[in-house]
């Protein structure tokens, strides 16, 4: 299974390289506890709340959700947290249905797979790959 963690970037931290916001976001990630509060300021500066109620009425109403999974089809199984600051994705596809549902949301979202150091703007991904796929 795959763990990605998608960031809602401000507008004008958008236009920065992508390697510069994932280097931020991987440092906060692996933060030591005790240095949290150091953090907080610097991810506040980088990203946006998500609306989490908003995003899960929606999933809520698209897709089926059973104690936080969503079953797309018989071949993919997607765990989903939505979080204020961040949404996880557990899932076993690396090219996951719910991006293309996710990036209708907002175009300004950073993906983060910081186990295996990848990283990549949600909409140019799904325009470039998505598009072929689905």
């Amino acid at each position: 299974m795959r763990t990605y963690y998608l960031f809602k970037i401000k507008g004008k931290n958008i236009e920065n390289s992508s390697k510069k916001n994932y280097k931020v976001l991987e440092e906060l990630f692996y933060l030591n506890s005790n240095k949290f509060k150091y953090g907080i300021p610097i991810f506040n500066e980088l990203c946006q709340s998500f609306e989490k109620e908003r995003i899960l009425n929606q999933l809520k109403s698209k897709f089926k959700i059973k104690q936080n999974t969503i079953i797309i089809d018989n071949f993919e199984k997607t765990i989903i947290e939505v979080n204020n600051s961040c949404i996880i994705i557990k899932t076993n596809k690396n090219i996951p249905f719910i991006f293309k549902y996710l990036n209708e949301l907002d175009k300004n979202i950073v993906v983060c797979d910081f186990n295996n150091k990848d990283y990549f703007l949600l909409n140019d991904f799904v325009r470039i790959n998505l598009k072929i796929i689905i």
